[in-house]
């Protein structure tokens, strides 16, 4: 999705009959990038719980990832994984789920991804066409996949039950040209590539907005308009903080902001705190009463 590209107009006012909804991303926004920790994170997910404010989980991860996480925070709103692959909405959750939920276990299911078989067959006719050789989950051992996300024991086993999303690494850096190269291979093939924190992803027809369209329309038949917040930190994080009528660009390690989300989305807020913290800070002020949307906004980095 190409930034504007089917977005909504964000509301930069709440206004006093909207429904707060949090969407957030999980690596580098509510998870340290370097050890997954979320403490810093805490404070502002006590806050939406006592609010009765839905924090809707966003990530590449995975179905049994998030809930690991969920599970931790004490959150069991809907979530959407695997960068849009599922839409996943808890049995008994108000409001019931959207319409076009197909029932799953203790979920009603959304699916919009490309099934991982599918994923895994073509990942290497793309690195063929690019000329690199793209290494995915599924090309290496456990123990490497271990080594490139620091995930051990349990954690790391959850990463690997992957349905609609292969997160890959190119055998050595790309040029700029490269990385377009390795967008258009994807897309003869009907698929897409979008870049988070430590990997590039191949998945198919799918992206966080399209999950989060579906998690607005869900809350908005519960009565009354959404007001919809959302929060990311990398390039895969576009299209929802394009959906948003306040989104939040939460500062990266190095304490700059991902250049892509600052060109595409310069009415959001950017954290002056990095991950969790960031997403603290930005959730704390929302919440609590600051002038939302463009109005509250810090001036884009340059």
């Amino acid at each position: 999705m190409t930034a504007g590209a089917g977005a909504r107009a964000p509301r930069a006012d709440r206004g006093a009959d909207a429904r707060i909804v949090v969407v957030s991303d999980l690596d580098g926004t509510i998870l340290r990038h370097e050890d997954y920790d979320a403490t810093a994170a805490l404070p502002a997910v006590a806050l939406l719980r006592e609010r009765g404010i839905p924090i809707v989980l966003a990530s590449s991860k995975t179905r049994s990832e998030v809930e690991a996480i969920r599970a931790a925070l004490g959150v069991f709103d809907p979530f959407i994984v695997e960068n849009g692959g599922a839409l996943l909405w808890p049995v008994g959750c108000d409001p019931p789920p959207p319409p076009g939920t197909v029932a799953a276990g203790p979920y009603g299911r959304i699916v919009y991804g490309t099934p991982y078989a599918e994923l895994r067959e073509a990942l290497p006719r793309v690195g063929e066409a690019l000329g690199v050789r793209l290494l995915g989950f599924g090309d290496v051992s456990s123990e490497t996949v271990a080594e490139w996300t620091g995930l051990v024991g349990d954690a790391l086993q959850r990463s690997l039950r992957r349905e609609y999303d292969e997160p890959f690494l190119p055998e050595r850096p790309l040029s700029a040209a490269e990385e377009a190269a390795l967008v258009k291979a994807a897309a003869l093939l009907g698929l897409r590539v979008t870049r988070g924190g430590r990997f590039h992803h191949l998945l198919g027809a799918s992206d966080k907005a399209r999950a989060t369209r579906d998690v607005r329309r869900g809350y908005e038949r519960d009565g009354g308009p959404v007001w919809l917040v959302a929060a990311g930190d990398g390039a895969n994080d576009l299209d929802l903080l394009l959906e948003a009528d306040a989104p939040i660009v939460v500062a990266r390690p190095d304490g700059t902001h991902t250049p892509a989300l600052v060109a595409a989305v310069p009415h959001a807020r950017f954290t002056r705190g990095i991950g969790p913290a960031g997403f603290a800070e930005a959730i704390s002020e929302i919440v609590l009463g600051a002038r939302a949307g463009a109005a509250a906004g810090r001036p884009a980095p340059p």
